[in-house]
């Protein structure tokens, strides 16, 4: 299991399913690298309909790394605010470590903002960044109100005392970022039965909710200093975060070399998971053609199907849940 350890005692735990050896797994010089960003509450296993695509797989360097309180990652955890430049500058130590000097960023919900925060402290760093299911700078008064009452009620324990999340409080978590997609809940119950997130843990409850109600907006000059190529992805059904937040952030980028903004119809807001197709054509379409490498017609009916196959919702069975959040809302 591979870690990377960084001078404040952060240890990283980091993969490269790209890499055919698993157990010693290196970057292919050969190969531009993508770093994949987690969103929150989950790791770094969130990439593998990403993964899955021999697309991005065979000609790329794919790197995830579980940031700070995921995973199996051992950072510090203290009853601070949620840090994205503590994290953005430690994840360019570990980079460092790792002898990755450029990179293209693709991160997911939480982890764009922490790419925004590594390219205003490295810019040589990043050669474009991929932003998918970004959050508008700072939450509105609504969504607030809402993830305290969720974070609130992750302090109690189920329904039949244990230490573990109610099952209205996942149920709710599901709709914030899966929508009514069945296809997520499989992901979902297993991260309740394994995750560290439980009520007893309550620094890592509030750390995690900080990062939704603390975030403090990068100013307009940091994004004006932007100028790497921007990728932005977005579902048309998020339920916190409406397609026009996506707008606002492609406005908000006046300098970038190439941005373009993609809205996939019906997806919710961690889209990389359940629309994994739309997504990772995207990002193909986009990666490909800046280092110009033609992946596309070589596995694109390998990846259809294999994608298509591994994360239809139709395959697996599972059925919808009702609403916790949909009943805070009304």
């Amino acid at each position: 299991m591979p870690f990377v350890k960084v001078s404040s005692g952060t240890q990283f735990h980091y993969q490269i399913p790209s890499c055919p050896d698993h157990k010693n797994p290196f970057l292919d010089p050969s190969k531009p690298t993508v770093l994949l960003l987690h969103p929150r509450l989950f790791d770094s296993y969130f990439f593998a309909p990403q993964w899955r695509d021999p697309r991005l797989s065979l000609n790329y360097n794919l790197l995830a790394i579980d940031h700070h309180y995921h995973g199996k990652t051992k950072a510090k955890l203290d009853d601070s605010p949620y840090d994205f430049q503590l994290i953005a500058k430690e994840i360019i130590m570990a980079l460092d470590k790792l002898g990755v000097s450029k990179c293209h960023v693709f991160g997911n919900s939480l982890g764009a903002p922490i790419a925004f925060r590594i390219y205003a402290q490295k810019p040589s760093l990043v050669l474009s960044m991929i932003l998918c299911g970004k959050h508008p700078p700072v939450e509105t008064e609504e969504n607030k109100e809402q993830y305290k009452f969720i974070r609130d009620s992750c302090f109690a324990k189920d329904d039949q005392g244990r230490d573990r999340l109610a099952s209205d409080v996942v149920h709710g978590l599901h709709y914030v970022y899966f929508g009514d997609e069945t296809g997520a809940d499989a992901i979902i119950d297993e991260w309740a039965a394994t995750s560290a997130f439980r009520p007893s843990n309550v620094l890592l409850i509030t750390k995690i909710f900080s990062s939704l109600l603390d975030r403090v907006p990068l100013p307009q000059s940091t994004l004006d200093a932007i100028t790497c190529p921007i990728l932005i992805i977005h579902g048309g059904a998020d339920v916190p975060y409406p397609v026009q937040c996506a707008y606002d952030l492609y406005d908000a980028l006046p300098n970038a070399k190439e941005k373009k903004l993609v809205i996939v119809e019906n997806a919710p807001h961690f889209l990389s998971w359940t629309h994994a197709k739309d997504v990772n054509d995207a990002m193909v379409e986009f990666l490909d053609g800046l280092e110009h490498i033609d992946s596309r017609e070589m596995v694109e009916k390998v990846a259809s199907e294999k994608v298509g196959k591994d994360m239809d919702p139709a395959t697996q069975s599972l059925q919808k849940k009702k609403s916790f959040w949909k009943k805070i809302v009304a």
